[in-house]
């Protein structure tokens, strides 16, 4: 039994879905930027010599650790976003299932009622 859009969509707790949708959208283009910055300067500075000392390459690397992880968790806080706002989604469309059930068995007893009445 499919169900017109316009009934799935009312549904759909848009006041949640707008609530968080600026700060998706927020740690998106925190994590864009940063992977296009990373992408930038890694075209623009090739990596490091290895004539260079041990002490400045650790250090470089040291460096390239602590940016990983920082994008690591920015990432980590973008993905939670976007699974709490998938759990509304998908709470809303098991709400929106029970309903289909119910109003469908309703259906059914109208018409059953409907159909006994005319045989009466």
């Amino acid at each position: 039994m499919a169900a017109p859009w316009s009934a799935l969509f009312s549904a759909i707790p848009w006041s949640d879905v707008i609530a968080h949708a600026p700060t998706v959208a927020k740690g998106a283009r925190k994590l864009w930027q940063k992977v296009g910055k990373h992408h930038t300067n890694e075209a623009e500075t090739p990596t490091a010599p290895a004539a260079t000392d041990p002490d400045s390459r650790f250090g470089a690397i040291d460096a390239r650790l602590t940016e990983l992880e920082a994008r690591q968790q920015d990432s980590a806080e973008l993905l939670a976003a976007l699974a709490a706002q998938n759990a509304e989604l998908v709470r809303a469309a098991e709400a929106l299932r029970r309903r289909v059930q119910i109003l469908g068995g309703g259906l059914l007893l109208l018409a059953v009622a409907f159909v006994a009445s005319l045989f009466r």
